[in-house]
């Protein structure tokens, strides 16, 4: 009952598109780098939170404060306007250009006065509060070194882990599988021109966790499967091929119904970034590509490979079976004590 998913030529063709997608992930990134991401990058501004109604009240509140801030020296790169849920306000934030930074929290106090005496019609100023925002974008590579050292020292360990729980070969699949989940996804985020930044790091930790997690959950099954099969003497599974795929058919609907549960979580989180002001649309994205990577490393990749580990194990096992290797000093003493049995054995058949 061999499969075609844990055959050679799958785990060659497997391999072949991952390596292709992770190397032009990697081209991709040496030279333009990661999308960078516009909410995340240097940024100055000066928000004005509170009630603002809709239409004619907001579009006079915007305009004052555009005149305003123009008028005392600044240069507005943009103005965006969103619902603050955790805070029940509205905000128009002001994003100003160059590094202005410095003043604006003395700034911002000028504004709401500012505001304060403006007369604008249906205006609660009591309700209106101006602030100030600064935002510095840490350079890509010093997360990306720091994500890279980070994920290379958590799967030494899961091999350590694995491998002593598990299996040797368990242990070796699940280095090659997390390390494979976490390049995929970060190729796929550079190749797709996802916004990225140090969100980045929430996003590889996640993926390798998540890749870990499924490894696990496979080769527990596999384990308690294999047990089961050299209780009964070997016969409940005919090869290595067969019994990792009837092993893994059996831990299929675990790992998808996990998969889909971590899916609708990173939906869920997006949606709710809509309501509390918070873009996590890219965040969301991300995390879904993580999910499909590491399923399907756990369900295609990692079997197909310990399928091939576990088949070369099981026949130097075989072979071995074929001699004897005891020591010469411990053969000899069988045989000598084996010689009064067989004098006794002769003596009766007399």
């Amino acid at each position: 009952m061999k499969t075609k998913l844990v055959s050679k030529k799958c785990l060659l063709a497997l391999w072949i598109v991952s390596l292709a997608i992770i190397v032009a992930g990697a081209f991709v990134f040496g030279f333009l780098g990661f999308n960078a991401d516009s909410t995340a990058a240097d940024r100055a501004s000066v928000e004005v939170s509170g009630y603002m109604g809709q239409g004619d009240l907001r579009e006079s509140i915007e305009n004052f404060c555009t005149d305003k801030i123009e008028a005392d020296g600044y240069t507005i790169r943009e103005v965006n306007f969103y619902e603050s849920y955790s805070f029940m306000d509205d905000v128009l934030e002001f994003v100003l250009a160059g590094d202005a930074a410095a003043d604006l929290r003395q700034y911002a106090e000028t504004l709401e006065t500012a505001i304060a005496g403006s007369g604008i019609e249906g205006l609660d100023t009591a309700a209106i509060t101006v602030s100030s925002g600064n935002v510095v974008d840490a350079p890509s590579n010093t997360y990306v070194w720091r994500t890279a050292v980070g994920v290379g020292a958590v799967a030494v360990v899961l091999f350590v882990y694995v491998a002593i729980r598990f299996r040797l070969g368990m242990g070796v699949v699940s280095l090659a599988a997390v390390l494979h989940d976490v390049l995929l996804t970060l190729a796929l985020v550079a190749l797709l021109r996802i916004p990225a930044g140090m969100t980045m790091i929430g996003v590889a930790a996640f993926a390798l966790l998540l890749s870990a997690t499924l490894q696990m959950g496979v080769f527990g099954r596999m384990r308690s499967d294999f047990r089961a099969a050299e209780k009964e003497g070997g016969k409940a599974l005919p090869g290595a091929r067969d019994a990792v795929a009837l092993s893994l058919g059996e831990s299929r609907k675990g790992v998808l119904a996990a998969a889909a549960g971590l899916a609708i979580v990173c939906v869920v989180l997006g949606v709710i970034g809509v309501f509390v002001g918070i873009n996590m649309t890219f965040l969301m994205i991300a995390g879904l590509i993580a999910v499909l990577a590491s399923t399907y490393s756990a369900l295609v990749l990692s079997p197909s490979l310990f399928a091939c580990i576990k088949e070369k194990s099981d026949a130097r096992r075989a072979e071995k079976a074929k001699y004897n290797y005891a020591s010469d000093k411990k053969r000899s003493k069988d045989a000598k004590a084996s010689e009064p049995d067989a004098a006794e054995a002769a003596v009766e058949a007399e």
